[in-house]
């Protein structure tokens, strides 16, 4: 079984959580944790601390990525204007890295929903390639591949953190600083991590097939295919 399958069925076991946490937000996490949890078991919250990192770190850079390859594939199909707008916010999660708000993420969304919506007519629209061209899309698509894959198991580990959260209860002082930011930070940002996940490899998808009319050669996806967020 690969990893991303292994990961599948722990994101299965941690969707309830995650809609139920999404639903009350930052505010009512607290309430619903002391009401339902009473302070319960799981995980301790030095490892919890420590699996949100890695994911939010791991989040940050399939972004970046993501982006950075759609700007690629901008370029490739003369929409420079989107292939900046693509870099730019690339280059604003990086430097913001693991301390984005759920804001920042909602503006990467927007700017790759609207530069993969572009990249899509064009690509579709495209009569003919030269090689040049086709070689250009088919290196973007090749780096596009594993930014999808990164981002999407960061989700799938988002899933699994606000479900690890819940069972925690509500952090207190002795557990540190670094638990209470998590159970603010995760309510919000683990949903925004999914939900650009899924936006991310919808889109790599749908360039696939469209690239596969043009006979462009795209790589082997086997471990992004099986994801299920």
């Amino acid at each position: 079984m690969t990893l991303a399958r292994r990961r599948v069925l722990k994101f299965a076991m941690a969707s309830t959580a995650l809609a139920t946490l999404s639903a009350c937000g930052a505010g009512g996490m607290g309430g619903m944790a002391t009401g339902m949890m009473g302070g319960g078991g799981g995980k301790s919250w030095s490892d919890i601390i420590s699996s949100f990192e890695n994911l939010m770190n791991q989040a940050v850079a399939g972004v970046a990525d993501t982006q950075e390859s759609l700007a690629m594939l901008a370029d490739a199909l003369g929409l420079k204007q989107e292939a900046a707008v693509l870099r730019g916010e690339a280059k604003n999660i990086r430097d913001k890295g693991t301390a984005f708000a759920a804001s920042d993420l909602d503006e990467s969304i927007n700017a790759t929903n609207d530069g993969l919506g572009r990249i899509n007519d064009k690509l579709a629209q495209a009569k003919s390639l030269n090689a040049g061209e086709k070689q250009k899309i088919g290196e973007a698509m090749a780096n596009y591949a594993p930014a999808a894959l990164k981002v999407g198991l960061s989700a799938i580990d988002a899933g699994i953190a606000l479900s690890d959260i819940s069972s925690a209860g509500t952090p207190t002082p002795a557990d540190g600083m670094k638990a209470i930011s998590v159970a603010k930070d995760a309510p919000s940002k683990a949903p925004a991590i999914i939900k650009f996940a899924k936006l991310s490899i919808q889109g790599f998808k749908d360039l696939r097939a469209i690239a596969k009319e043009n006979d462009i050669a795209v790589p082997a996806t086997d471990e992004l295919d099986a994801l299920s967020i």
